[in-house]
């Protein structure tokens, strides 16, 4: 995930979960509905995420 939030929302937190419980009982199905919910998530984040503003210095 790289850089990513340092807060999870509940729903980002309940599809990593989901995600894992998958993998340990090898549900491939219930695996690949938690990596898309959690892409879609992030897809979401990266859409509304502010971008950071660039402060120029006056002219002197």
């Amino acid at each position: 995930m790289g850089k990513g939030r340092k807060v999870l929302s509940n729903d980002h937190a309940r599809a990593l979960i989901k995600q894992a419980v998958a993998i340990v009982f090898g549900d491939a199905r219930a695996e690949a509905e938690a990596a898309a919910e959690i892409a879609t998530i992030e897809a979401v984040h990266v859409q509304t995420a502010p971008k950071p503003r660039r402060f120029r210095r006056p002219p002197i």
